[in-house]
């Protein structure tokens, strides 16, 4: 029983340990897999009929100008696609797409993180 309790409050001690913060880098990748995850997004409204005019109304609403910049381009780049192309295989399509939009965000020179929630 002893053992139990001991091996119960060292299990505790180090669920509860505070986290490193992260560096800028690490925040950087975070960052670049939110806008990964929302071209995903996008794509998969525009594979389900959404208008390019509501998802650039709805773009227009971000207020952190660096996520608007990303959003807004890949909303073009995304109403680009004909759409017999994207639905042909609609989830390699958007995996493909995310992968892309990652990458690209990675190579991105930044001097600032932006202000953003997580996608």
């Amino acid at each position: 029983m002893n053992k139990l309790f001991t091996l119960v409050v060292l299990v505790a001690l180090v669920g509860c340990a505070e986290k490193k913060p992260l560096t800028a880098e690490e925040q950087w990748m975070g960052y670049c897999k939110s806008v990964g995850n929302a071209a995903n997004t996008i794509m998969y409204d525009r594979q389900n009929a959404i208008d390019k005019a509501a998802a650039l109304e709805h773009a227009n609403k971000i207020e952190d100008e660096t996520t608007k910049t990303f959003i807004l381009d890949i909303v073009e780049q995304v109403y680009a696609f004909p759409l017999a192309e994207i639905t042909a295989d609609p989830e390699a399509s958007r995996n493909q797409f995310k992968q892309k939009i990652t990458e690209k965000c990675i190579a991105t020179p930044h001097d600032k993180m932006p202000d953003y929630k997580p996608f």
